[in-house]
């Protein structure tokens, strides 16, 4: 069997390596069973190979940047560049309001605030023309108040003493006749909020959408907690965590079996909310020209319909860009959200943006990365995972061949590889079948030093011969130094087989399981049966998952 493209390779990009093993440890099941609504990783299910190649050269003027893309409840992408990752914490900007909205949606679904009430019903400050501000035109940038005012950045003041100073301000049009993207209506909002729910602005969103969404890393507490948040703003987050925000969304409002919005709740945020006001201002208006679509952006209730349907007017793409080019986005087409995150001037960083919201459809049009692996396939994962770290790749057919047997060459240079073994300068023939020449021989080579693979007798190492399942375990099992003990419910592994300690091994560190949809079956374990690439990447895609 020859190797013109060897169906395994190692790739030297540790940064991704990490970020696979990060989102991993964040976002999977640990039942191995994924609640409804949980994200689940599916990373290197489609090649995301250009995405990678722009976001490396554009993060270092940017001082890095992560991006995570989750597509139908899968984190397809997750990637971090120039020391700086997904979960790395950033002033996410106007990006705030999107959150804020939505915490403010749970009062309307317990029925505690009506959208069209005024605001004055909560706020008596508010009187004469702003008496009838209704919450429905806070939250969509329709208000008549000004963009800004000096009293939000005032961390003297409390929220409610910088509203009260709002409520004595200019107006500078009537409530419901212009658009403009600003941050004074939000803040007036988040105080009705605080009214209703008898909580301060930072607790009710941490109870309302941090805490039951776990965005462990987001908060509007910017150095220390504030009395005055900037609640357009000032928020702080992860592309991580917001992903799990914009998830929900998608999601109808549920996440990892919990509801946090309804499905109405949800479908008030993304609708105009202004369709009789005139635009004034978008957060799109310097960026039109590389995306034009953004030309035509109304207000949703603190998000942007970035782009409709020009005949139907149904949503396509909505989207929150922050101060510091920290851009969240969600394509409906597509049932995906992404989170590209940095610290940079977004006008500077405007190009690469708008390249990463071209390629990411792009890549995804192209269709998955192996035809013959799908997502319902028992071995998705696992192939999606080894495929992320770049440990396996496919053939020229776009395929996998995920029931071909894997040959002992094969194994040795894809376990070496997975744990982190450089292959042997070899300058003799470490077997008469392995030649020094041989594509893997100093993998083979390595893997027989550390004792993890042994040669037959005649100085044979046989390396085109299919590894068996109990082969490929024994090895596994040497490699970690196990000798874990225990009872093995397979019917064919008789304490007598030569690798039942191995294999108890194992089977007691979940390796192996019981049942093991297509690893075992009706209790028989086949140890002597070969090897399948699904089957190896399951094996090292437990292996390699993070440890409790």
């Amino acid at each position: 069997m020859t190797h013109q493209t060897p169906p395994y390779r190692f790739s030297c990009s540790a940064l991704r390596l990490v970020a696979a093993i990060v989102v991993l440890a964040l976002l999977t099941s640990t039942t191995g069973c994924a609640a409804p609504g949980r994200q689940v990783v599916a990373i290197g299910s489609y090649d995301m190979t250009e995405v990678d190649h722009l976001l490396s050269s554009a993060a270092p003027a940017a001082r890095g940047m992560a991006l995570v893309v989750v597509k139908d409840g899968k984190v397809i992408e997750s990637t971090g560049y120039d020391k700086f990752g997904p979960g790395t914490v950033v002033d996410i900007g106007s990006a705030s309001r999107w959150l804020a909205a939505a915490a403010m949606m749970t009062l309307v679904d317990e029925g505690m605030l009506v959208l069209d009430d005024p605001v004055s019903k909560y706020l008596p400050e508010f009187t004469g023309e702003k008496a009838d501000i209704t919450i429905r035109q806070l939250w969509s940038h329709d208000s008549g108040l000004p963009i800004a005012d000096a009293s939000i950045a005032d961390r003297t003041l409390t929220l409610e003493e910088c509203v009260k100073r709002i409520a004595t301000g200019p107006m500078p049009s009537l409530p419901g006749t212009t658009v403009s993207d600003g941050s004074v209506s939000i803040q007036v909002g988040a105080r009705v909020c605080e009214v209703v729910s008898g909580m301060a602005w930072q607790e009710f969103f941490r109870v309302r959408i941090a805490e039951p969404l776990g965005m462990t890393s987001t908060s509007f507490n910017l150095m220390g907690f504030n009395r005055n948040p900037d609640v357009a703003g000032g928020a702080r987050s992860t592309s991580e965590d917001y992903a799990r925000f914009l998830t929900m969304l998608l999601q109808d409002g549920v996440w990892s079996g919990k509801r946090i919005l309804s499905a109405e709740a949800v479908a008030q945020i993304e609708q105009d909310q202004a369709p009789a006001s005139a635009i004034i201002s978008t957060p799109y208006t310097t960026v039109t020209s590389l995306l034009p679509s953004t030309s035509r952006a109304r207000p949703g209730l603190g998000m942007w319909r970035e782009e409709t349907d020009p005949v139907t007017g149904t949503l396509l793409i909505a989207s929150c860009p922050g101060t510091y080019g920290f851009t969240p986005w969600i394509d409906y087409r597509l049932n995906l959200a992404g989170v590209l995150s940095m610290r940079y001037d977004p006008a500077k960083a405007a190009y690469d943006i708008m390249r990463v919201r071209q390629l990411v459809p792009q890549a995804i049009a192209a269709g998955p990365r192996f035809k013959d692996v799908p997502a319902t396939s028992w071995a998705f994962a696992a192939v999606a995972d080894l495929s992320a770290r770049g440990l396996v790749t496919g053939y020229e057919d776009g395929k996998f061949h995920p029931d071909d047997a894997v040959t002992r060459a094969e194994y040795a240079k894809l376990v070496c590889s997975a744990l982190g073994v450089e292959p042997d300068t070899v300058t003799s023939d470490p077997f008469k079948d392995v030649t020094s020449s041989y594509w893997t021989a100093g993998y083979v080579a390595a893997a027989v030093r550390k004792g993890w693979l042994t040669g037959s007798p005649g100085g044979l190492f046989k390396p085109e011969e299919p590894v068996s399942k109990g082969q490929a375990l024994a090895i596994i099992a040497r490699s970690q130094s196990w000798n874990d003990k225990a009872t093995l419910p397979y019917a064919d592994v008789q304490p007598d087989y030569w690798a039942h300690a191995f294999i108890e091994a194992c089977f007691v560190r979940g390796i192996i399981r019981n049942p093991d949809p297509g690893v075992e079956s009706g209790g028989k374990l086949s140890p002597e049966a070969n090897c399948t690439r699904a089957q190896a990447c399951v094996l090292l895609s437990r292996l390699l998952a993070p440890k409790p």
